[in-house]
């Protein structure tokens, strides 16, 4: 009956999936992507794809920087996200519209970073991915804020107000925006579970094997360069992000860690003992923060893909497509980077993750 009921309630935007996920980047489209000449060919290649419409419709007769494309592409995920979104009812549609709000949580942290650094208007603008016209107007008008407490008092979101005003002490102590950044995030994650709590335990617990990896290993990356670093306990701990019970717990033993390889011998007991281990061995052969980095992103990526394997009738469907979707963007920018700037296709290679 429950198996019935969920086919019933997904089958349509299953079938919506499908489709979007056909026009996915194949291997063979990132290996002409990644033996690319020149950024030039680059984008001829990239124009052959899903993307070509979207790119000869923006840049009718130049070529986009590569910091135009990622605005042409982060357009194109809000553009199809928030279609998807507008296909689906019920406590469905209000979970993916909360979980949508990724956008929103991004373009606040982006107003705030800007208008912070004294930024020109467009050009913050620019970094803010609106979904709806209603969001272009109010980005529009908080951009004209001031001064960062002005923002926060203009924010039309009154519990995302309230997150960052309980952070600001500690943005003017430490003249970082991260702490207020870290309250946006939290603020996203909250909404994301209050709308997930309407639903089975079944899809609860597919949603959160995507969500609590993304914040545990958030927070472990934060802990591992603090510690390279030597970053004062006050500010790593404004740097963690809090999220579930079980995400709280592995937080506070990390904040405790003193060293590397107490950290990961820490996260050697926990579900991510195998990441753990390849980290490890990885850190200590060249200590390179940024190969740290990707290894995180592809096991999060694997979570992800577990989602959309085998039984697809379920919530953890909806979010995986957004999810690949996300690292499809990523992973476009990244060439788009390493080819303009000459790294060989190996090089790149290691900065992407496919699945």
């Amino acid at each position: 009956m429950e198996a019935a009921k969920a086919a019933k309630e997904y089958a349509f935007v299953n079938a919506r999936i499908r489709g979007l996920k056909s026009k996915f980047l194949t291997f063979g489209d990132y290996e002409r992507l990644l033996q690319s000449q020149d950024y030039e060919e680059f984008v001829k290649h990239l124009s052959n794809t899903y993307y070509g419409p979207m790119i000869n419709r923006e840049f009718t007769h130049e070529i986009p920087s590569p910091d135009e494309l990622a605005l042409i592409l982060a357009k194109d995920y809000a553009d199809v996200s928030h279609r998807l979104s507008r296909t689906l009812t019920g406590k469905t549609q209000h979970f993916t519209s909360m979980y949508m709000n990724m956008f929103l949580a991004e373009s606040i942290k982006s107003l705030i970073r800007g208008i912070n650094a004294g930024l020109e208007r467009d050009e913050i603008l620019r970094f803010t991915i609106p979904i709806t016209p209603k969001q272009a107007e109010e980005y529009t008008a908080l951009v004209e804020s001031k001064s960062v407490d002005a923002l926060i008092e203009a924010l039309p979101y009154w519990d995302a107000r309230l997150a960052l005003l309980t952070r600001v002490p500690a943005f003017e102590e430490y003249q970082s925006t991260a702490p207020l950044e870290v309250a946006v995030e939290e603020w996203y994650l909250r909404t994301v579970l209050d709308a997930l709590s309407a639903f089975s335990s079944e899809d609860k617990r597919r949603v959160m094997d995507i969500l609590e990896p993304r914040v545990d290993l958030r927070n472990l990356l934060t802990t591992l360069r603090a510690l390279a670093l030597e970053m004062d306990s006050r500010i790593v701990e404004l740097s963690m992000v809090r999220f579930s019970p079980r995400s709280k717990t592995l937080m506070n033993t990390l904040m405790r860690c003193t060293s590397w390889k107490e950290a990961l011998s820490k996260l050697e007991g926990t579900r991510y003992k195998d990441l753990a281990g390849n980290i490890l061995r990885v850190y200590e052969d060249n200590q390179d923060m940024s190969e740290v980095e990707m290894m995180v992103e592809d096991y999060v990526a694997q979570r992800v893909k577990l989602q959309l394997t085998a039984y697809p009738f379920h919530l953890g469907t909806v979010i995986g497509f957004f999810s690949l979707k996300y690292y499809e963007v990523r992973n476009i920018r990244s060439i788009a980077v390493g080819v303009e700037r000459g790294e060989s296709p190996k090089t790149i290679r290691r900065m992407i993750t496919l699945w």
